[in-house]
């Protein structure tokens, strides 16, 4: 029988609430926050001697990407300079201190009410930010909110994921909670402030998931959905996504849409780079050091790899700084992280209120895997811990895993 210690109970608590309610507002915050939860679930697992009542989903597949890292940085151009961004894979404890720590499913929903309602006051004020902009803008560019965030870009990312979260809820779960529906509302608009193409691809994609998963039908509406969002959109808006759609070269298009054509570029750089550096990539920030020894046929372009030196791309970044060795067991989580959800909705009643967690959660990782097409948002610490609080609310709540789920 599991031993109670109400101090440190408490303190955790404390510190999942806190990090919810300051990851919209604080990356200080909610690290530290994050990283004392952390030390304090390892204390109490310790004192208590429950490290077999401990649950560990995706644990293998953490650790061999952990692995590749490692691995990678060994064979670094330059370990020195790599070998500090290791560090960020201490952000993965926040998957196993959120679910092992939050063991009922009142305290994982209300978590994720106080995550909507942060969400909520922080896009008002991101409503504040873009009247305030446009006052003195003299382009519509320059009228993006960011909310309490580094950029725009990270704003949009928590806005995505929050959204397809919020709306879940409302869908398969609490459909008369009137103020989440304001809150779907309030967030999607400031989305749209954002001009953040990806996070609206990333949300599309997580609403066809949620709406395939709710009503099949009704995915007939998407196509009337995104005609009404194009023609109340502003003229600018309408411009670039115009320009997108019908551009016939790369030159024309740095012309027409120097974002769009940037990443392009940097594509076809990291694709250099891959080939000379194929099985361990060449290091985390390798870019940085390498990338006088490639041509880059639009250096005069503001987004070039000179003045970017990021590939604005998960899966081509990931490969260019730990090769293939590390893509393939990244990719691996996430096959296992879809693969545990499908079994636990396979065991679930079809009108089980616990869809809701494992749709949203679903939803919001494709999102955040769309987004990261055209955005390197797995190197966004603002982003990925706020991702790995959402990918852990399925496997916390009350246990209850099938014994014929599968173990990874």
């Amino acid at each position: 029988m599991e031993r109670n210690i109400p101090i440190i109970d408490k303190m955790l608590i404390f510190t999942l609430f806190l990090f919810t309610a300051s990851a919209m507002f604080s990356i200080s915050i909610s690290q530290i926050t994050a990283g004392v939860g952390g030390i304090l679930w390892l204390l109490r697992t310790h004192l208590t001697d429950t490290w077999k009542e401990q649950r560990w989903p995706l644990g293998i597949p953490f650790i061999l990407f952990v692995l590749a890292c490692f691995i990678a940085v060994a064979n670094a151009y330059k370990i020195s300079y790599s070998y500090e961004s290791l560090k960020k894979l201490l952000e993965f404890i926040i998957f196993f201190w959120v679910l092992n720590c939050v063991r009922d499913n009142n305290l994982r929903n209300s978590l994720t009410l106080v995550l909507i309602a942060s969400v909520t006051l922080v896009s008002l004020f991101g409503f504040f930010q873009a009247w305030q902009a446009l006052e003195i803008a003299t382009d519509i560019l320059q009228i993006r909110p960011d909310g309490a965030q580094s950029t725009y870009m990270t704003f949009a990312g928590h806005l995505m994921m929050v959204e397809l979260l919020a709306l879940a809820y409302i869908i398969f779960f609490q459909p008369t909670a009137k103020w989440i529906w304001a809150s779907i509302a309030i967030i999607f608009y400031c989305l749209l402030l954002t001009l953040t193409r990806q996070a609206w691809l990333g949300l599309f994609v997580g609403l066809i998931c949620l709406v395939s998963l709710w009503k099949k039908k009704c995915l007939l509406l998407l196509p009337l959905l995104l005609l009404i969002i194009f023609l109340i959109s502003s003229h600018s808006t309408k411009t670039r996504i115009i320009n997108t759609i019908s551009f016939s070269n790369l030159d024309q298009l740095i012309t027409q849409d120097r974002s769009l054509a940037s990443r392009i570029n940097l594509w076809q750089f990291g694709w250099k780079v891959f080939k000379d550096y194929p099985l361990t990539g060449c290091g985390f920030r390798c870019v940085d050091l390498i990338y006088k020894q490639y041509i880059d046929p639009w250096p005069q372009i503001r987004g070039s790899v000179l003045h970017l030196k990021g590939m604005h791309n998960n899966f081509i970044q990931i490969t260019v700084d730990t090769g293939i060795l590390g893509l393939t067991t990244w990719l691996g989580i996430w096959a296992c992280f879809f693969r545990l959800l499908y079994y636990k909705t396979k065991n679930l009643k079809p009108a089980s209120s616990e869809r809701w967690i494992i749709f949203g959660s679903a939803a919001a990782a494709l999102s955040f895997l769309t987004g990261g097409i055209f955005e390197t948002n797995f190197y966004d610490s603002e982003v990925t811990m706020l991702l790995y609080f959402i990918m852990a609310l399925p496997f916390a709540g009350t246990p209850n895993i099938p014994k014929a789920a599968p173990k990874v």
